[in-house]
């Protein structure tokens, strides 16, 4: 039998931050880190279109489908990805990411601009120049 189908546009936007906002997103963690969201994403079926943070946070713009739950999305790669820098990346560091998260929807029209956020976190914290509500992962 054929599903229907359904016409979607449902770009998200997380951020998260690490336990008690360390500084554990170091160089080196961050090496390993983005690219292996990139392919967590792939393999779970999530459209990814940028994954970028600082010392103490993390960003991701992803697509889904409508059958993607957000919440396990975002305990999904926050679960894998400290499973992965903590027991398989032989680093020998550490990575615990805060309880929650924050997220919210975008128009499809502003992913370019927000792809170009998160590209640029670094100088963005650097400068003081931050998005409120990019940036929010608390009430």
């Amino acid at each position: 039998m054929k599903r229907a189908s359904a016409f979607h546009q449902l770009v998200y936007h997380f951020v998260w931050a690490t336990k008690d906002r360390l500084p554990l997103v170091t160089p080196a963690v961050e090496a390993r880190l983005c690219p292996y969201i990139g392919y967590k994403c792939k393999e779970l079926g999530y459209t990814l279109h940028a994954v970028n943070g600082a010392q103490d946070h993390l960003h991701i713009l992803v697509s889904l489908t409508p059958s993607m739950l957000v919440a396990d999305v975002a305990k999904n790669l926050k679960g894998a990805s400290s499973h992965y820098i903590n027991k398989e990346s032989g680093l020998g560091e550490i990575l615990y990411w805060q309880d929650g998260y924050g997220v919210i929807t975008l128009r499809e029209s502003e992913i370019p601009k927000v792809v170009q956020y998160i590209q640029n976190q670094k100088r963005h914290h650097a400068q003081g120049n931050l998005s409120d509500i990019l940036e929010r992962f608390q009430e």
